[in-house]
């Protein structure tokens, strides 16, 4: 039947990303780039739409089609100095209703101007970006849970207040009316529905997809010292205090070690900004520790050259690309059950995986693999068979199905004439241009007023 469908004619899809790289990296930005390579070499017409910045800029990056616009924004807070910086409050941009205001319109606005009628959309959960397709039904919307924005705040403890509250409604608009929604982990549906989100719906499960390629050539562990690197924002929810304190039980255990925390600090720990907070317990538990920053793909590879082991110590997280990347890099993870990539990591033997918050188990999880160099590279080569099953090819072909069943559901939701497109003024026809994007010839095009930040 998959192939009967996947014999249909080429769809046209097109995202909606702000971080799409090189400009911005970021795990939605490298989901999208990933999947949306993998999805042109199928044949289908892709397109990415990445509101960010000031420019106008058009490229075929890899087959894809990517327009970068602006993000139309409109300064309300932002002038008014200090009283504006009380009125966003500790959460911004997190629970920013302006942003949330700005994204579907912004985007809406540039696909207008761009001329494309793609056959689908597919966004992301949290925050608004097809929210005007959803609730106008002028074309098919696919959502891919990540972890919708406020989740991250509440799977903390911070209380979110009326207006987090009121951004998590508006976030949970867009998905309980796209056409298709699909996870990665069976973990975040779960934990969404826990929280109010999902209603009934169905919501298929398809892991972010991977491409191993540029890690192949990362040698074994052999030639490593007992290091263990965490790559990731430093963050509460990340769990990196609690690696702090597992770190000190190796070292009490005599089992001496370097521990490398990659990524920014971001939010608070105790009160406390995180990187202050981390920085000053690693001095009082006197570890040895390295802190270097946020680091490019390039820059990850190499730190995972010198790297025993990979800890990934989430409290919650929906997936863990950086587990990924450390397993396609022929290292052992030990990550908790509260990771999406928690079930692989077990199923692939490629690490172990302990519950969140416990230092003592994470400790002992890592132990081996310090003490044993020939036990972390047999664990590592494991988890570099294990990556295969999620190439970005074979995942490209799971959302296309997707897409294709949220398209049928769609038509015939609607029926004859409905995707309403007379009250969203998009062209009727898609047009072709020289260039090759379906677009006007945007030389003379002058962008609107662009605002900063509210």
């Amino acid at each position: 039947m998959a192939d009967s469908v996947r014999s249909l004619r080429a769809l046209c899809i097109l995202f909606f990303c702000e971080q799409y790289p090189p400009v911005v990296w970021d795990g939605a930005g490298s989901y999208t780039a990933t999947l949306a390579v993998a999805l042109a070499q199928l044949g289908h017409e892709v397109h990415v739409l990445c509101a960010q910045g000031h420019r106008i800029v058009d490229s075929v990056q890899d087959g894809v089609h990517v327009h970068r616009r602006p993000l139309l924004r409109v300064p309300v807070s932002r002038g008014l100095g200090p009283v504006g910086a009380r009125l966003r409050g500790p959460l911004y941009p997190r629970d920013s209703i302006t942003l949330r205001v700005s994204l579907p319109l912004s985007y809406s606005f540039w696909m207008r101007r761009l001329g494309l009628r793609p056959d689908v959309i597919e966004t992301q959960d949290g925050e608004t970006r097809g929210l005007v397709q959803a609730l106008y039904r002028t074309r098919p919307l696919a959502i891919h849970l990540h972890c919708p924005t406020m989740l991250a705040v509440q799977l903390v403890g911070q209380p979110i207040g009326y207006k987090g509250r009121l951004a998590d409604r508006l976030d949970r608009i867009s998905v309980d009316l796209a056409a298709v929604v699909t996870s990665p982990s069976q973990l975040l549906v779960d934990t969404l529905r826990e929280r109010g989100w999902l209603d009934r719906r169905a919501v298929e499960v398809i892991p972010n997809p991977f491409d191993a390629i540029p890690w192949r050539d990362v040698p074994d562990v052999a030639g490593t010292s007992p290091t263990v690197a965490a790559v990731g924002r430093l963050e509460a929810y990340k769990g990196v205090d609690v690696l702090l304190d597992a770190s000190a039980r190796l070292n009490r255990a005599g089992i001496t070690h370097r521990l490398v925390l990659a990524g920014r600090p971001a939010g608070l720990i105790g009160g406390t900004p995180a990187g202050t907070w981390l920085a000053r317990r690693a001095r009082e538990l006197g570890l040895d520790v390295e802190f270097p920053g946020h680091l490019s793909g390039a820059e990850i590879r190499d730190l995972y050259r010198r790297a025993r082991a990979v800890a990934v110590p989430s409290r919650f997280e929906s997936f863990s690309i950086a587990a990924v990347e450390a397993m396609a890099a022929g290292r052992p993870v030990v990550t908790t059950t509260r990771t999406g990539v928690a079930p692989f990591v077990e199923r692939w033997g490629s690490g172990t995986a302990v519950p969140p918050d416990d230092a003592e188990a994470l400790a002992a999880a890592l132990a081996p693999f310090l003490l044993d160099p020939a036990r972390a590279a047999a664990c590592g080569a494991r988890g570099r068979l294990g990556v295969v099953e999620i190439d970005p090819a074979v995942i490209a072909r799971r959302k296309e199905d997707a897409y294709r069943r949220g398209i049928a559901q769609f038509a015939a939701s609607t029926g004859p004439g409905g995707d309403m497109a007379g009250r969203i003024p998009i062209p009727r026809a898609r047009r072709s241009y020289p260039d090759g994007f379906g677009r006007p010839n945007t030389s003379s095009q002058s962008s609107p007023t662009v605002g900063s930040a509210s």
